[in-house]
């Protein structure tokens, strides 16, 4: 039922956009958008379609922007098409491609002249697209990438009213025509949309500097230049014949197909052909090797690099050299004017203080409302329209209607959505602030789809007793990280400086922009909790690379009485974050998945603090995240049962991977740990804000505010009675509660087991609402508030929502058909998929040697091995006791991913003094596991999982440190994971 009720809420929110598209039907366009509902959601409020791409047209009154209508399967987007006229088809493609291709094949046997977009999530994916000529791209006409970057749609839709319209447009309005020559779909995904955010900008400058009459705005909007693009040099000659003479500049790569075969030439021929015929004509030709600027220059051509960090502002210095909307005007009775507004928030303040004869002016010729409709504001429009001003017996009561219908339409339409900061609204409606325009990102775009949710959907009629909420929340978009690095003032410099170190101290120096900065002001001034700031990139949380806990997030106390100390924090914070992006392990991950660092833009999220506040210290009850597929199933549990895990304190104690405590959420009375072995591995300390640290130097890390307490400080807070049960020693049990005496065990048994708070069904019910939206498993964050008094009631935070990688392969493993000695390794809780036959390096922790005390020495012992591997250009398969990436020092070998990034396979293996769970629920873990880095546990009292520690001894050494051997084989090992049965075996060579 609730899977419905997600389906109904999101079309609910579709058709609140459906009285603007009922406006001028018969100029309507229709696009059907075949994906996800997540992927769905995210392209509506990432994109902010009607505001990012028809936004200035409303003003006008130009035209209506698309209806984008939603089919979630095959059958969906076929009866939908049959059941009405659409214009074009986008398909949305994660990881599968087959499905979406399958879809595309059978709309164009139905409805031939439609045209069909394939829209890839992210360029990791692309790989996945088989050939523009192979049989089953037939029905595709075109092939772009998302990469998170919202104005693609923008470019896809500008891109097919182009083609349609070019023709005509030329023959009427004589508009003019922009040549794009480029194969490449990541390149000329990322061009368009600038090209045609530009193109939009300079002319909406222009018409509003040249105090042009009405009906020339009209024709400078409508005419517009096109942009149309060529992949080959065939259609490049065929465009520039057909449109030479309304031409207004070409823009080029040197390398793309000409005759069938990639011509390194062919763009420069081009280029010299044009110019032979009109010397006049601008070109720019872009290239990824900057030894053909000299040659564009020599025919007269402009040149920038493809993968420029800058491309964005030379396109825009390009157009700018080459290419040479309004107001509510209040009058009085005799129409003279007496002032004027630009948007709905002046327009509320104005009406206030009006003279009641120039509000009944207006009132009586319906001019506020046409004004609102042409803003886009079309039920507020409609519901002034609808009064007439002789229902109203005086001015003032007609005034204090007006004002009440602002409140109300406001709420209504802000309710669970993304919002331009106002401070009436942020204090009063359940939304999300913008603090800048731009994508959201990454965590932006979950944190916009979980406000959606948790807004809409009724979850007290599935769940009694919690309610279910995200913290207030701001978020700045990608145009204040871009604007900032125009104002940083070695730009060019930054993206090859790996002095972190310094990027930091000057990005510190480095002035925010300043239609930022007043946001920042006056939303600091309605926050008095402390606040989360959040790193939020373009590639965070996306399906293939999700890049979690790759930046920096701060938690900063926001409690001095100085306002301007609170406010210098978070810029701070702000600018650390920007900084983050450009660290060594950041730079390292990027180099992993072969992405260009250049490319990643960074918005950021803004919350505030879950939990309550203890003297000093402010914390949650509960911190944990939860994952909807468990990769290591146990006691007859199944992998789609889920798993959670859960401590006290701030959450950055699950994400690194510290020990807390783990259960199914679908099973949330089984334990994974025997009672009598949880005393063991108990979680006994816990991470509070420390309120007192009112001017922290936040340069010196992510945790200079933080402070590391005692379970028993929690004790004399009041906060364990239902978190804890007391080790009884006499009776060796553990009793629910903390009324005995004894070791305090965090088990959440009183929550768990004996339904105290029902927090195991809101796990599982909102991961069966994220899987569902996704299409993929998902992982969620989340704190819960207990509540400052007993009996109160809990209230549980929904912090994130991410993917979760699942691939299958086609391998299969059955442990009754191999041979125990023909393998160096085997085990059966293992998370990975494929086969690789290049492997012939294993580094090893010596397991007489193994001291976990001295884990912080083998952390740099790795790091040296892995310098060694990358030199080398060879991966690895590294083996180490306890757990990979774990913060405490204690339990494993706290490395950072950029100090493993040569591992193929990361094993975790457990000694018979020293035995760790694995590090399931932890950033570390969601990138190992992302980067298709085989992810295996060896435990000794798990029968059947082995290693041959023998046979690895004497393997010929490569290098040998205090604590680690890398050994390399002669013939290559055979390595197997079956992703599907969580089994993994390593066969040495024959």
């Amino acid at each position: 039922m609730i899977v419905t009720e997600l389906t109904d809420i999101f079309d609910r929110y579709r058709s609140d956009k459906d009285i603007f598209h009922d406006l001028m039907p018969h100029k309507m366009q229709e696009i059907l958008l075949v994906a996800t509902l997540y992927d769905a959601f995210i392209l509506e409020r990432d994109g902010l379609l009607s505001e990012q791409i028809f936004g200035e047209y409303y003003k006008l009154n130009l035209s209506s922007a698309p209806r984008i209508t939603s089919a979630y399967s095959r059958d969906d987007a076929l009866r939908k098409l049959s059941a009405h006229d659409y214009d074009m088809v986008i398909l949305m493609v994660g990881i599968d491609v087959r499905t979406p291709l399958e879809i595309a094949a059978e709309i164009r046997r139905e409805f031939p002249a439609l045209p069909n977009l394939l829209l890839f999530n992210n360029s990791a994916a692309l790989p996945l697209c088989p050939p523009h000529d192979a049989p089953e791209m037939a029905p595709i006409d075109r092939v772009f990438v998302w990469n998170g970057y919202s104005k693609i749609f923008l470019a896809m839709t500008k891109y097919v009213e182009d083609l349609l319209n070019v023709d005509n447009d030329l023959e009427v309005g004589l508009v003019q025509v922009i040549l794009l020559i480029e194969d490449g779909v990541r390149f000329y995904s990322r061009y368009l949309p600038i090209l045609y955010v530009e193109i939009m900008r300079q002319t909406q400058r222009l018409i509003t500097e040249e105090n042009l009459d009405e009906m020339n705005k009209l024709l400078r909007m409508r005419a517009r230049p096109k942009v149309l693009l060529a992949t080959s040099h065939e259609q490049a000659v065929e465009l520039y014949g057909k449109y030479r003479d309304n031409l207004l500049a070409v823009i080029t790569d040197v390398q793309f197909p000409c005759r069938g075969s990639s011509d390194p030439e062919a763009g420069l021929r081009f280029v010299g052909m044009l110019k032979e015929e009109n010397p006049d004509l601008p070109v720019l030709v872009q290239s990824t090797d900057d030894r053909n600027a000299p040659r564009a220059h020599a025919l007269g051509a402009s040149f920038i690099h493809k993968t420029s960090e800058n491309l964005a502002s030379e396109l825009r210095h390009f157009l700018t050299e080459r290419l040479g909307f309004g107001s509510f005007v209040f009058r009085d009775r005799d129409g003279v004017s007496i002032g004027r507004v630009q948007d709905l928030d002046e327009l509320e303040m104005r009406i206030g203080d009006l003279p009641d004869e120039t509000l009944l002016f207006h009132a009586s010729r319906n001019h506020f409302s046409a004004w609102l409709m042409a803003h886009g504001e079309v039920l507020f429009a409609r519901i002034l329209r609808q009064a007439r001003i002789e229902d109203f017996p005086t001015a003032k009561e007609m005034r204090a209607f007006i004002l009440s219908i602002f409140g109300k339409v406001r709420n209504l339409k802000v309710q669970g959505r993304v919002v331009h900061f106002n401070e009436y609204v942020f204090s009063q409606a359940s939304c999300i602030a913008r603090l800048a325009d731009g994508s959201l990102g990454g965590k932006g775009r979950g944190t916009a789809f979980i406000s959606h949710l948790v807004e809409n959907i009724d979850f007290a009629s599935h769940v009694e007793d919690i309610d279910v909420r995200m913290p207030r929340t701001a978020i700045i978009g990608i145009d204040a990280f871009e604007a900032f690095l125009e104002a940083y003032p070695r730009t060019h410099e930054l993206y090859r400086d790996e002095d972190h170190e310094r990027i930091r101290r000057e990005f510190l120096q480095t002035p925010l922009p300043e239609f930022l900065t007043w946001k920042l002001r006056r939303f600091l001034q309605l926050v008095d909790r402390p606040l989360a700031v959040r790193s939020s990139g373009l590639f965070e949380d996306m399906l293939l690379q999700p890049f979690a806990g790759i930046y920096d997030t701060f938690l900063i106390p926001n409690s001095s009485p100085d306002f301007e100390v609170r406010y210098r924090q978070l810029e701070d914070a702000i600018r650390l974050v920007y900084a983050s992006l450009f660290s060594l392990k950041s730079r390292a991950y990027f180099d992993v998945i072969h992405y260009k660092l250049e490319e990643e833009r960074m918005a950021i999220v803004l919350q505030e603090v879950v939990g309550q506040v203890h003297g000093r210290y402010c914390y949650p009850h509960i911190s944990g995240t939860a994952q909807s597929h468990n990769y290591y199933p146990v006691h007859g549990l199944e992998p789609e049962d889920g798993i959670a895990n859960l401590a006290l304190g701030l959450g950055t104690y699950v994400v690194d991977g510290e020990q807390c405590h783990r259960f199914s959420p679908r099973h949330p009375k089984v334990d994974l740990i025997a009672p009598e072995a949880q005393a063991g591995s108990s979680q006994r300390h816990f991470y509070a804000l420390d309120l007192e640290r009112t001017d922290p130097p936040l340069v010196e890390g992510e945790q200079v505010c933080y402070a590391r307490l005692d379970i028993a400080e929690a004790e004399r807070h009041g906060g364990l009675h239902l978190l804890a049960s007391v080790h009884d020693l006499e009776n060796h049990q553990l009793v629910p509660g903390i009324s005995g005496r004894g070791p305090r065990i965090l088990n959440f048994a009183n929550i768990l087991k004996y339904d105290a708070v029902p927090l195991a069904r809101t796990i599982e019910m909102l991961l069966e609402v994220g899987e569902q939206a996704l299409g993929n498993p998902v992982e969620i964050e989340f704190a819960v508030d207990l509540g400052a008094t007993p009996g109160a009631r809990p209230v549980f935070y929904l912090l994130q929502l991410k993917p979760l990688i699942h691939r299958h392969e086609d391998v299969s493993l059955d442990p009754g058909e191999f041979d125990r000695q023909t393998c160096a390794l085997y085990t059966d809780a293992a998370m990975g998929n494929g086969r690789d036959d290049t492997l012939h390096d294993v580094i090893f922790a010596d397991p007489d040697t193994f001291d976990n005390t001295r884990t912080l020495e083998m952390a740099h012992e790795v790091e040296l091995l892995n310098r060694d591997l990358k030199a080398q250009g060879r991966q690895a398969i590294f083996i180490g006791f306890g757990r990979w990436g774990t913060r405490d020092r204690f339990l494993g070998v706290p490395v950072q991913f950029h100090q493993i990034t040569q591992a193929r396979v990361l094993v975790e293996a457990g000694l018979p003094h020293f035995q760790v769970d694995s590090s399931l629920g932890s950033h570390f873990f969601h990138n190992v596991t992302s980067m298709d880095i085989g992810y295996f546990t060896v435990q000794v009292r798990a029968p059947g999982q082995f290693i041959d520690w023998d046979w690895l001894r004497a393997q010929p050494t490569v290098r040998s440190t205090g604590h680690f051997h890398h050994v390399r084989t002669e013939r290559p090992l055979t390595l197997l994971m079956d992703g599907r049965k969580g089994l993994a075996l390593i066969r040495k060579p024959e």
